[in-house]
């Protein structure tokens, strides 16, 4: 039987569906409190975006172009064709990633080069 990769614990009660596309903050403030739950959902390029930096190891740099050229749609057109949009994009994830309690450094940029996950409790979900 094959597993298959259900999504990824980005932190200690950050969990990312990669189905649903959505990344959720699941916290308590006491255990016997009532539990709170923050979602934030993805559009397909910033999910693919995502799991492009989350299949990396953390630390390992990602070049622009290579992102770029990864971003390409089905039939091959391209859906980041400048820096401008990359940038962009990135600094809209950043924002929905923090908004759920993430670090802002989560996803650092290398400048000029490109961009990379900095963190060390990433953990892929497989089901």
């Amino acid at each position: 039987m094959e597993n298959r990769l259900f999504g990824f614990l980005l932190d200690e009660g950050i969990q990312l569906d990669i189905a649903n596309k959505r990344i959720m903050r699941y916290q308590a403030e006491t255990p016997e409190s009532a539990m709170y739950l923050r979602i934030v959902t993805l559009s397909d390029i910033q999910l693919r975006l995502l799991l492009l930096l989350l299949t990396n190891k953390p630390g390992d740099v990602i070049l622009k172009n290579d992102i770029m050229m990864n971003m390409l749609s089905e039939d091959g057109k391209e859906l980041l064709s400048s820096n401008q949009k990359l940038w962009y994009l990135m600094k809209v994830l950043r924002k929905k990633l923090s908004s759920i309690g993430m670090e802002e450094g989560f996803i650092s940029n290398a400048y000029g080069v490109g961009y990379f996950v900095n963190a060390h409790n990433v953990s892929p979900i497989f089901i």
